[in-house]
């Protein structure tokens, strides 16, 4: 296990990773996705899992359909992910602002690490741009993601993120970590549940908090929180959404 923290620093400036200087693109943080039926990952005779299996996707490793780990620290960002599904509706809310994503743009065109500015196409201020908005009951084409640095059962650094059908319990998981006494000490699990939506069956997380976790591991969650406080922004990179993943969710 390395003494250093995989994150990025903010703006262009390097960060040190033991003997070697890397910018922060260079660094591919370990984050943890709910395979699904058409999962790359779990279709064909490469496939790694199946779904309602969690997976590490930097290391590849399978945790299967349930596993412990602390949280470090909570964050949220906002992705946009154009697909040829969704670019009229985004650029029928853009007309709002005289703006138009080019036909060739495709997969994550714009982001925000601190949901107030974007980054990429619009990269406009959060709070002006119409893709931030809510329509009803109608999520923003733009996803707000609710992120969770953890630590697992084996001291590693990774991290969880929720988002539209799985945003319910992001935010679940926000209001127990900030809420709970003791929860930056305490061994949370997350399970995959099935369910049913308008494209079939998909999985979703279910998260829910356990016991207080070993003293070791304990000490190995608040060596990747200090290293992570102040680091500047986490980058996670999303994935371009599953066809069969319900709304998207984890």
């Amino acid at each position: 296990m390395t003494d250093k923290a995989m994150v990025p620093a903010s703006g262009g400036a390097m960060m040190s990773f033991g003997q070697t200087e890397l910018d922060p693109g260079d660094i591919i943080m370990p984050r943890i996705k709910l395979m699904q039926a058409q999962s790359a990952e779990a279709v064909g005779k490469d496939a790694v899992g199946k779904a309602g299996e969690f997976l590490n996707t930097l290391t590849q490793v399978n945790l299967g359909d349930s596993f412990r780990f602390v949280p470090i620290l909570p964050f949220k960002q906002r992705v946009l992910l154009v697909r040829a599904n969704k670019r009229d509706a985004i650029n029928a809310a853009l007309s709002e602002i005289h703006h138009q994503i080019p036909d060739d743009a495709n997969g994550l065109v714009c982001r925000s690490y601190d949901m107030m500015q974007g980054r990429g196409d619009p990269g406009i201020d959060c709070n002006e741009c119409p893709l931030s908005k809510w329509d009803g009951q109608i999520p923003p084409l733009c996803t707000e993601t609710y992120n969770v640095a953890a630590a697992s059962e084996e001291g590693e650094l990774i991290v969880l993120s929720f988002s539209r059908s799985s945003a319910k319990q992001g935010k679940q998981l926000f209001s127990m970590i900030r809420m709970r006494p003791g929860a930056m000490a305490d061994l949370f699990t997350i399970s995959s549940r099935s369910e049913t939506g308008r494209e079939g069956n998909y999985f979703v997380p279910m998260v829910r908090p356990g016991e207080r976790a070993p003293d070791e591991l304990i000490r190995q969650a608040n060596t990747w929180r200090s290293m992570l406080a102040g680091a500047g922004p986490i980058d996670i990179a999303p994935d371009e959404p599953d066809e069969d993943a319900g709304d998207n969710p984890f």
